[in-house]
């Protein structure tokens, strides 16, 4: 629970498994405060009829990385706002080649979509190691981290309304990661929990939290097997469409 002096955040999970569905759970993306989606897995839209919140209110998508679990979403998100007529900008934020990705994967998915009179605008940014930007109330710090050789992957420390969340996307641990940490409010944290070495274990997550302040709130998501049998006290593990209010 929240102080009464602090803005809520207000957690939607979506989804919560990893690339396998394990225990059939829908692929991870978390939202915060209705408005900003971390990560677009491809079960997204579903999980938002399920919710039954509203995809209008989504300012930005930031993308952690370019596995399908994570990022084959945005294409029903975009059908999805062209069906609607949306007018209001989005951002979305990404590794290098985000924009490229994005539209050629919507492209391929739903190929030859006339363009809407007066359709909204698609706005990209490139994350690199470091990078601080501003979009739709959303202050985020991208830090590059350690999860496969073949990709440029990210998590985000993300600041709106007084508050402050960190979102670890995919990782090992790794210097990036516990960069983060330190002033976060709500830790947003992988936990494969099957020994996946690239993925991070309970005792990763426990490291993570000790650079946090020490009433921060952790939550582990992208589950191998649900629930994991944890052994940290204190932690929340999230589920699909487990609703958090810090």
């Amino acid at each position: 629970m929240t102080s009464p002096s602090k803005t809520p955040l207000e957690l939607l999970f979506l989804g919560t498994g990893n690339a396998f569905a394990a225990e059939g759970s829908a692929f991870n993306s978390f939202l915060v405060n209705g408005r900003y989606l971390f990560d677009s897995g491809p079960t997204i839209l579903q999980q938002i009829r399920r919710a039954k919140t509203n995809p209008d209110d989504i300012d930005v998508i930031l993308v952690s990385h370019f596995h399908g679990d994570h990022f084959f979403g945005l294409p029903f998100l975009f059908l999805e706002f062209w069906r609607r007529e949306r007018r209001k900008a989005l951002t979305i934020a990404g590794p290098p080649g985000i924009e490229e990705r994005a539209e050629m994967l919507f492209e391929t998915g739903f190929p030859g979509m006339p363009v809407r009179p007066n359709a909204y605008r698609r706005r990209y940014i490139e994350m690199s190691d470091g990078l601080e930007c501003e979009a739709a109330g959303l202050e985020f710090t991208a830090a590059e981290v350690e999860h496969v050789a073949s990709l440029r992957c990210f998590a985000f420390r993300g600041h709106a309304n007084g508050r402050t969340i960190m979102y670890s996307g995919d990782s090992k641990l790794c210097k990036g990661l516990l960069r983060l940490a330190p002033g976060a409010e709500v830790l947003v944290m992988d936990c494969s929990n099957g020994g996946d070495p690239v993925h991070m274990s309970q005792k990763d997550v426990a490291i993570v939290r000790q650079k946090a302040p020490e009433d921060a709130t952790t939550i582990v998501t992208h589950l191998d097997g649900f629930p994991p049998a944890l052994e940290l006290d204190g932690v929340l593990v999230a589920h699909d469409l487990a609703r958090f209010r810090l």
